[in-house]
C-alpha cells in the first residue's frame, strides 16, 4: 500500500477536503448500520479471532498473526488462517497451504499469506475475497478450533468472537484518510476487545496515544518486534548474522520502512542504501536492476530484505540475498491475559 508523505498532503489539503468529508460519512453510516442491525454479520461454525488494524499498513500484523498462531498451537488448539489475499492474481477460494504442503505460489496467494504458509507448520492458510465463503470452506475441510481472520477489523460482514486491533506505537497523531493512514477514526477501537501497541521496543507509544485509545478500549497491552539471529536464503538455508561483516544493501516493501531500518540496526547490520518500496510492491525489472547495480557498485556483502519480500527478489538469486526474520513477543502476564480473552484453556 502507498506510503504517506505528510508534506505532499499539506499542499493539497483543501483539494482533499471533499474526499475526506465523504469518506468520513461513509465510514460513519456503514458502522451505524451494523450497530443497529440493518446490516447483519454472518456467523461461522468455528471460533473466529480477527487480527486487524485501523491503519493501511505498518503495524506488524503479519508477524503478530504468526506469533498468535504458534502460541495457540502450543496450547493444543488447531488453527487456520483466513485472508483475502491482498493483490493476489487469483480469485475465489484458494488453499495456499493445507498445513502440510504449500499448494499455491506467491502471485496467486498474495505476499502475506504465502509468507505465513512458508512459516507455519500444521496451520492451513486459505485466501478468499468472500470471507464467509472462505470460512465455510475451512470449517468443512479442516474443522479448526480457531480461525484467525487476517486484516478484518473493517470487514464486519463476518461475525468474530474476539476482535484484536493493532496500532503502531510510533503513531503520534494519526489522521483519517486521505490526510493520514487511518481507515477509520481512532475512537472506533471501542468495537475492539483488545488493542495492542506494536513495536513498542522500537518506538514506545506516546502517553497521548495510550490515553486516547484507553478511553475507548480498556484492554491494552504492548508487544515488541525483534530481529532473529539468523538470515534466510532463497532455498531456506540459514546464515548467522555474525557471518555478515561488511556493509549490506537493504530492500523493503512494507508499510513502515523506518522500523525495518531500526530492526537492521538492532541486528548489527550496516546498510549503505535502503530501497524503499510501497507496501505489497511488485518489483519490476527496472527495480531489480537498480538493486543489482547498487549492490555491485558498493561492493556490498549482501542484500537484506524482509521475509515478505524475499520471494519477489528471486530473479536476483545469483547474488547473496537474504531475509531478516523478525519475531513478536509479549510479556508472560499480558500473554496470559490475551489467551484468557480468547478463552484458551489453561495448561495443566
Amino acid at each position: 500500500m502507498p506510503q504517506f508523505d505528510p508534506q505532499s498532503i499539506k499542499k493539497y489539503r483543501f483539494l482533499l477536503w471533499p474526499l475526506g468529508f465523504f469518506y468520513r460519512l461513509l465510514i460513519f453510516w456503514r458502522n451505524l448500520f451494523y450497530t443497529i442491525g440493518f446490516f447483519v454479520s454472518r456467523k461461522l461454525p468455528s471460533k473466529i479471532v480477527s487480527v486487524g488494524n485501523l491503519s493501511v499498513g505498518g503495524t506488524g500484523k503479519t508477524p503478530f498473526v504468526l506469533y498468535l498462531a504458534n502460541t495457540l498451537k502450543t496450547k493444543g488448539l488447531s488453527v487456520a488462517v483466513l485472508s483475502r489475499g491482498y493483490k493476489r492474481k487469483s480469485s475465489g477460494t484458494l488453499v495456499v497451504s493445507n498445513g502440510k504442503t504449500i499448494k499455491s505460489d506467491l502471485k496467486n496467494s498474495g505476499d502475506e499469506p504465502y509468507m505465513l504458509a512458508l512459516k507455519l507448520d500444521g496451520v492451513p492458510i486459505v485466501v478468499d475475497e468472500n470471507r464467509y465463503r472462505g470460512g465455510l470452506f475451512i470449517c468443512k475441510e479442516f474443522n479448526p478450533d480457531i480461525i484467525l481472520l487476517d486484516d478484518a477489523f473493517q470487514h464486519r460482514r463476518l461475525y468474530r468472537n474476539v476482535d484484536i486491533v493493532l496500532i503502531n506505537s510510533a503513531h503520534r497523531q494519526p489522521k483519517l484518510l486521505p490526510y493520514g493512514p487511518l481507515r477509520e477514526p481512532l475512537r472506533n477501537v471501542k468495537r475492539a476487545d483488545a488493542v495492542i501497541f506494536t513495536k513498542a521496543n522500537l518506538t514506545p507509544p506516546g502517553e497521548k496515544l495510550i490515553n486516547n485509545v484507553s478511553r475507548y478500549c480498556s484492554f491494552t497491552i504492548q508487544s515488541e518486534l525483534s530481529p532473529d539471529t539468523h538470515l534466510i536464503a532463497f532455498d531456506g538455508s540459514t546464515k548467522s548474522l555474525n557471518e555478515i561483516n561488511g556493509s549490506v544493501v537493504a530492500v523493503s516493501g512494507v508499510g513502515d520502512p523506518d522500523s525495518f531500518e531500526v530492526i537492521l540496526e538492532d541486528a548489527g547490520l550496516d546498510y549503505i542504501h535502503h530501497f524503499r518500496h510501497d507496501d505489497h510492491a511488485d518489483y519490476t525489472e527496472i527495480d531489480l536492476e537498480a538493486i543489482r547495480e547498487v549492490y555491485l557498485s558498493a561492493e556490498a556483502e549482501a542484500i537484506i530484505t524482509t521475509e515478505k519480500d524475499l520471494a519477489k527478489l528471486e530473479p536476483l538469486n545469483d547474488l547473496p540475498v537474504f531475509a531478516l526474520p523478525v519475531s513478536v513477543s509479549i510479556n508472560d502476564e499480558d500473554e496470559e491475559r490475551l489467551l484468557e480473552l480468547i478463552n484458551v484453556p489453561r495448561s495443566s
